[in-house]
């Protein structure tokens, strides 16, 4: 198939135990039992009769104590060996107690000593609950990681999409999905060269190279670009290529850029939004700058005179189908207002259209655009989402002729965290099946609590879809 985009010329690609007892029985026996007074007393007798008495009782009890002392060492004898019993009993009791005690006290040393030092003793049982915090994983993602998302239809039914990150470590990271199996494939890691700043704002867009630039799409050249864009350690625009082939084997390469070097300076806090030919980024004096790849295979910049807040979210999605260069500009005006300016084609300057919303300072925004009607020529439905000052999110969109309209989305979507993106998918138009007038990939993606969460729109509800499964 050929381009009809064959006027314009696109980059050339670089290659690329229990012991007691209880049952509270007498281990004493008759040894416990009070013993009989059998004695003299030492009273004295006065009276004859009582005395002879007295005699008589005392020869009764001089006999009984003879017959008593006969019989005492063996009692006694029986007692010792009782005795020894009941301290054999104690003596194992306080053994077993000892012991234990000591197994107990151990484990518990063990468990202290594993608390502490969780690394140590991993454990083997996973959590049935995900956890709603960042990660650890090596491709967990930056707390403050900016976001950027591209995407492509492969046929009228099937579509892929590729998300970008930052990772902790400060590497862009790359994971993508396919409609075809419904899963997301492992996370590549690009060493990029130079290497972004930490917190580096992230934009992505796609295209294929050879129906960009007016070839003839076969088997041996059709592949797909995607170009991430970010920001250096001097602050200037740099670009990481990664380049997917099909045919006639799966390869995948990535290499720098060609913008990297016309260093292109941005200010030190400009977020950054594409779509393809053209990339958007605010200067150090807060204006609104364009990259262009222009119709002779080379880049170009220009000041697109448009004035944006400090820090402003910054986004760019086609307005015309089909025609190159047509852009439509959304962004906070330093009035606070959010707006949006729409252009034609790259060679007019771009026309106001402003959404009657005043929004946070500085907050997330973030846009898709889906063709009116099945025509490759249709204008474009433009749906932008905002965080509001309680961090809900809104949706402000322009369809179907009705002019811009606010409403509010469902709580289930949560709020993005404090002081990050929400990147929103805009299918490329560049590449052999054009983008369709249907909702399949109508997706925005921010962070909550670490996560990144996916959300989708099916032309009137919002759902969550769920995390992307970065680790």
């Amino acid at each position: 198939m050929v381009s009809p985009y064959s006027e314009t010329a696109g980059p050339g690609v670089l290659p690329e135990v229990d012991a007691s007892r209880t049952d509270g029985s007498n281990t004493l026996g008759d040894a416990g039992a009070p013993e009989l007074f059998r004695g003299y007393d030492g009273l004295e007798v006065v009276n004859g009769d009582l005395l002879n008495e007295s005699n008589k009782i005392k020869a009764e009890n001089e006999a009984a104590a003879a017959a008593i002392g006969h019989n005492t060492p063996q009692k006694n004898a029986r007692r010792r060996l009782l005795w020894i019993a009941i301290g054999i009993v104690v003596l194992v009791v306080v053994i077993v107690a000892a012991v234990v005690g000591g197994v107990l006290g151990s484990r518990n040393h063990h468990n202290s000593s594993a608390s502490s030092n969780p690394s140590s003793t991993p454990s083997s049982t996973a959590s049935s609950t995900p956890s709603s915090s960042a990660s650890s994983s090596p491709s967990a993602i930056y707390s403050k990681s900016s976001l950027g998302v591209t995407g492509w239809w492969e046929t009228t039914s099937s579509y892929n999409i590729r998300l970008a990150y930052q990772g902790n470590d400060g590497q862009l990271r790359m994971i993508g999905y396919s409609s075809s199996n419904n899963k997301w494939s492992s996370v590549s890691t690009y060493n990029v060269d130079p290497e972004p700043k930490m917190g580096t704002p992230l934009a992505t867009c796609c295209y294929n190279s050879t129906f960009y630039s007016g070839g003839k799409v076969t088997s041996d050249n059709n592949y797909t670009q995607i170009d991430i864009f970010y920001q250096g350690k001097q602050d200037y625009i740099n670009e990481w290529i990664i380049r997917e082939e099909k045919y006639p084997v799966v390869t995948t390469t990535d290499t720098k850029g060609t913008i990297d070097p016309l260093a292109y300076k941005a200010g030190p806090n400009t977020r950054i939004a594409t779509y393809w030919p053209s990339v958007i980024f605010q200067n150090e004096v807060n204006q609104l700058e364009e990259a262009y790849f222009s119709t002779k295979s080379v880049w170009s910049q220009q000041l697109l005179n448009l004035s944006s807040t400090n820090h402003s979210a910054l986004v760019e999605v086609p307005y015309w189908g089909g025609r190159t260069g047509s852009a439509n500009f959304i962004y906070q005006r330093d009035d606070q207002r959010l707006f949006a300016e729409w252009r034609v084609n790259s060679s007019v300057g771009a026309a106001a259209d402003a959404p009657p919303d005043i929004i946070p300072s500085q907050t997330s925004i973030g846009a898709f655009a889906i063709p009116k009607n099945t025509q490759q020529d249709s204008l474009m439905n433009t749906y932008i989402l905002w965080r509001n000052d309680t961090g809900a999110i809104q949706m402000t969109k322009n369809d179907d002729n009705n002019g811009w309209q606010t409403s509010s989305t469902p709580d289930a979507l949560g709020s993005p965290d404090e002081g990050t993106d929400i990147a929103c998918l805009t299918a490329t138009n560049y590449v052999v099946t054009p983008i369709q007038s249907k909702f399949d990939m109508a997706r925005c993606y921010y962070l909550v609590k670490g996560k990144v969460r996916e959300i989708k729109y099916d032309g009137s509800t919002w759902s969550v879809v769920g995390n992307v499964p970065l680790d």
